[in-house]
């Protein structure tokens, strides 16, 4: 599975306009820490539920698999969090096409 440039462009650009210094700081923890291509599935084997809460869940995979990139996230995430949530798992390579 390979993300187009567009993907990725599309991905940095609204972490950064959603999330403003806090979005660079996601890019740059994503871009020096080691990432491997990644199927949601095996993704979520490493979140953990919260009563339906996908937006803590998905953050929890990430706190546990890339803990730079979680230490990056801003606490108050506003009103585009799940999109950024999203963005960051494109950027760190997790299929999330299917």
């Amino acid at each position: 599975m390979r993300f187009t440039y567009d993907e990725i462009k599309e991905a940095q650009d609204n972490l950064v306009r959603w999330w403003g210094e806090d979005g660079k700081r996601v890019i740059e923890a994503i871009f020096n820490t080691y990432t491997n291509h990644m199927t949601m599935e095996c993704f979520l084997d490493n979140c953990t539920a919260y009563g339906g809460d996908w937006g803590a869940m998905l953050l929890s995979g990430i706190k546990k698999l890339y803990p730079a990139v979680w230490d990056a996230i801003p606490e108050k995430m506003g009103d585009y969090a799940w999109s950024c949530i999203c963005y960051t798992l494109v950027l760190l390579r997790v299929n999330t096409k299917n």
